[in-house]
């Protein structure tokens, strides 16, 4: 049985263009192949394969059973085969029931509650002994018809009803022929009595010779009965026949009829209905015989046989809609529960195969609104993760796959964050090979380089920083020219500061070695610079003369320093907050100069008093204490 309940699981997933089929669990989907190079976890996309040499699928009563193939997730429906996993219909179907609101209005509770009176009345008469009378029928008939008035039927109530009808109308006609039949039966008998009678006169008497004329003309008489007899008998005979052909005709062609209802509404997933004709059936049918018309050496009755393993039968039917009625409604529990956990992704696959096995059902047309937006979110962000992740915009692919991480405890996002981390990291491994190739004045492999690049990561942010290298070395002759003008003009805090733009000059040998200079002494001067900020600001007295003095320094070692504009600012800072100090030192470097040795001794020591640590007062004290000791001057 559960094979059977398996096989129209596959064979009912086709309603109104909904198709059956699992939801993808954790992941998003079968690992293909891309541009790239590299598997990449992709949602596979909906696809028709119309390949000529198929074989059809077999058909019931007319109808084709469309066949899924669970290895490649593939139904094979009308000659095509559809990939169920990411169909448009699937979604398109799946996304419409989420976007409606319960159907808990009065007319439908009315509705359901009708149609389980019927269930339990079909029910407890199928569990009787005794036959179920007309009158059961005619009221099962009735409670159809007044369920058709609630417009969610579609009429499916009054077909089944209008079948039930026919089939009793049926039934009827064929009593009556029957009577018939029996009344035709009595007068074959009284003509053949007769018939014997006439017989038995020809033979049993005899004439005598002088009255012969007489007998030969009663003689006559009764072999004129006897034929006419015959030829009544032969007619009468020839209409009992007919009506039992009819009879049977009639009957054969009224269980089709009433099986193709019943199979019809299975695969229109209406269960309820399936079941309530199913148990009338036998009741109608009074036979015995709930077979389906299906010749056993056609393709449908080797599917049912072969496939299957069991008969094609009525009762086959009522038990494959009790079970698709009993394994939507545990869908429906386990959906609720899994919303509880929080476990969004299974919870969204259990709803999407409770919907496609059985949308109208109860239990699915109520679930709760608060539950379906939940569901529609979580599939709202699967749905974009797709196009994402196979646009190769694997930021966005990492942002959706952390909030579905958040909707749902179970969602599994490794293999997804370790693909997106993978292909970044080529990516940025191509920029940085692009680079060096940019240095090294390869054109040809830069352009292959930010190629590979922009392929695997079309939105990597760092490609801009690639555009603008490419347009630079376009420009290399512009650049080229400023750049030698710039260190003309002693401007190396300009090639500094705009360092990105001239880099491309280190293609040139010739300026590779200017342009790592510039870059090396603006540098050193910032570097220096901001250590001397420190040091001032964690000794307001001592540490603007040690700064000055310092600079000082560096500018009578390295000329290039005097040439920037922040060393000569910082220098006149400093000066000015160690104003007593440079003005000593610079006194007694004119005293000096004038050959005031005395004056300039004395401005000397002034200013090693005011920074104890100063090479140049303490230079200069020794140097002319030397002078006035050895009296050279």
């Amino acid at each position: 049985m559960k094979t059977m309940i398996s096989y129209w699981r596959a064979c009912t997933v086709l309603c109104g263009g909904m198709l059956v089929s699992p939801v993808y669990a954790q992941g998003l989907g079968n690992v293909t192949q891309d541009n790239g190079g590299t598997e990449a976890p992709k949602v596979g996309q909906s696809y028709v394969d119309t390949s000529s040499g198929e074989t059809p699928n077999p058909q019931v009563l007319g109808m084709e059973i469309p066949l899924l193939d669970p290895a490649s997730n593939t139904m094979t429906y009308n000659g095509a085969k559809i990939d169920v996993g990411n169909n448009e219909l699937v979604r398109a179907r799946f996304e419409k029931y989420l976007q409606q609101n319960p159907d808990v209005s009065t007319e439908a509770k009315r509705y359901r509650k009708k149609m389980n009176e019927l269930l339990k009345l079909t029910q407890k008469s199928a569990r009787s002994k005794r036959e179920i009378g007309s009158e059961v029928l005619v009221k099962i008939g009735n409670g159809l018809y007044e369920l058709n008035d609630y417009e969610g039927d579609s009429g499916q109530a009054a077909s089944l009803a209008s079948a039930i009808a026919s089939a009793l109308a049926v039934q009827y006609a064929n009593r009556s022929r029957d009577r018939e039949n029996a009344a035709l039966e009595k007068e074959i008998d009284k003509l053949v009595e007769r018939t014997n009678r006439y017989e038995s006169r020809n033979t049993g008497k005899r004439t005598p010779s002088k009255d012969k004329k007489t007998a030969a003309e009663k003689t006559t008489t009764n072999d004129y009965l006897i034929e006419h007899n015959k030829i009544k008998v032969k007619k009468k005979e020839t209409q009992g026949v007919k009506n039992d052909a009819q009879s049977v005709a009639a009957l054969e062609l009224s269980k089709i009829n009433f099986q193709s209802t019943i199979i019809s509404m299975l695969m229109q997933r209406l269960y309820n209905h399936a079941l309530i004709g199913a148990q009338t059936y036998r009741h109608i049918f009074r036979d015995g015989d709930t077979t389906l018309k299906i010749d056993s050496e056609s393709q449908a009755g080797k599917l049912f046989e072969g496939g299957v393993g069991l008969p094609p039968t009525v009762n086959t039917m009522a038990t494959i809609a009790a079970n698709m009625r009993r394994d939507v409604d545990q869908n429906m529990e386990a959906v609720v529960n899994m919303l509880a956990q929080n476990k969004l992704g299974e919870a969204t696959q259990s709803l999407i195969q409770a919907v496609a096995t059985g949308e109208y059902m109860e239990s699915v047309a109520t679930f709760p609104i608060e539950g379906r937006r939940r569901v529609a979110e979580y599939w709202s962000l699967r749905k974009r993760a797709l196009p994402a992740l196979n646009a190769r915009d694997y930021g966005t692919v990492e942002e959706i796959a952390a909030k579905l991480k958040q909707l749902d405890v179970d969602f599994d996002d490794s293999m997804l964050s370790s693909y997106c981390a993978g292909r970044k990291a080529q990516s940025d491994l191509h920029l940085r090979n692009a680079a060096k190739a940019l240095k090294a004045g390869d054109d040809e492999r830069f352009n292959e380089e930010i190629t590979k690049a922009g392929t695997i990561w079309p939105k990597n942010p760092n490609l801009q920083k690639g555009r603008e290298q490419l347009e630079k070395v376009d420009n290399q002759d512009a650049v080229r020219d400023e750049f030698r003008t710039l260190m003309a003009r002693k401007a190396y805090r300009t090639v500094y500061d705009e360092q990105d733009k001239f880099e491309v000059v280190a293609i040139d040998q010739e300026l590779k070695q200017q342009y790592k200079e510039a870059i090396t002494l603006i540098g050193t001067i910032d570097g220096m610079l901001t250590q001397l900020e420190i040091i001032a600001k964690q000794d307001s007295v001592m540490g603007p003369c040690m700064a000055y003095e310092t600079l000082l320094e560096r500018g009578e070692q390295d000329a290039r320093f005097k040439e920037d504009e922040k060393y000569r600012d910082a220098l006149n800072r400093y000066a000015l907050a160690a104003h007593d100090f440079t003005q000593a030192l610079e006194k007694a470097r004119e005293c000096e100069q004038r050959r005031e040795y005395g004056s300039a001794l004395a401005n000397y020591y002034r200013a090693q008093c005011l920074y104890p640590r100063s090479t140049a007062a303490g230079a200069g004290a020794r140097r002319v204490t030397e002078i006035i000791l050895k009296a050279q001057f």
